[in-house]
């Protein structure tokens, strides 16, 4: 074969490789390789559910406080705890991705971490059911005397102090408890009531997924009397007003609007 047929020969040669290896990249098909920029399918939702030992979340979400603040405790309590007992697909999700969350998002004082964390794992594990058990633990919240008393063979400060902030915000919840306890809100008693507030909303968070597996899930939660009166009118789109978004306590900031609609 003569030099200039070579020539052209292995020019085609090396186009024809060429196009594969690009037609091959764009396919992922290089060697069972997916290319570094390739978007990994993400496994759909709800992912498996199995019971969880409540003891164990409570107490994870107890130590994980002080390494990351309240919503990534309570979701890494729950993430660690499905992680041993279901496995994948709970092993892909970062822990770390939850410390925004910390002090009601980055010390803002709105909803409070650890129920951030925790209503992201129940939307996670039960999908649409999200909407009446979610409610459930904002609820319960609300109206739970924190800290409880479970973790008192392990914690820091014993005995403390108990307050119901009659709200989900982290700024009502904490500044109440710090107004009774006489207390800071970066002393180490209030950290230490904090991190129990996340333990026992992670662990209020496992009983009810593990009673909507169990099928024996029932709503209970009510809204105070004065703020069931008022909402008819304000909230929904067959209401008089429509001009209410949410399910707080009204009376908690509108004392003064009690006697007559507004």
């Amino acid at each position: 074969m003569s030099r200039e047929k070579q020539s052209v020969s292995r020019r085609r040669f090396l186009m024809g490789s060429a196009a594969f290896a690009v037609g091959a990249v764009a396919t992922g098909v290089t060697s069972g390789i997916r290319p570094k920029n390739a978007v990994a399918a993400a496994s759909s939702l709800p992912f498996p559910y199995q019971t969880l030992d409540v003891n164990t979340v409570r107490r994870r979400g107890y130590d994980y406080y002080f390494t990351g603040g309240c919503m990534y405790a309570s979701a890494r309590a729950l993430l660690d705890t499905l992680v041993e007992v279901v496995g994948a697909p709970w092993d892909s999700i970062p822990a770390d991705m939850f410390k925004f969350g910390k002090g009601g998002a980055i010390n803002w004082g709105t909803l409070c971490g650890a129920l951030n964390g925790s209503l992201a794992v129940i939307e996670i594990a039960s999908g649409t059911a999200a909407d009446s058990i979610g409610p459930e633990l904002l609820g319960w919240y609300s109206k739970f005397p924190f800290p409880s008393s479970a973790h008192e063979l392990y914690c820091k400060y014993p005995n403390q102090i108990t307050t119901v902030a009659d709200s989900p915000l982290c700024h009502q919840s904490v500044s109440l408890w710090c107004k009774v306890a006489s207390a800071t809100v970066n002393s180490p008693e209030k950290k230490d009531r904090c991190a129990k507030l996340a333990g026992d909303t992670a662990a209020r968070a496992a009983e009810l997924l593990n009673a909507w597996k169990a099928g024996t899930f029932a709503a209970a939660y009510q809204p105070d009397a004065d703020f069931a009166r008022c909402l008819p009118c304000h909230f929904g789109p067959t209401s008089r007003y429509d001009n209410e978004q949410g399910q707080l306590d009204c009376l908690e900031c509108h004392t003064d609007k009690t006697t007559h609609h507004i």
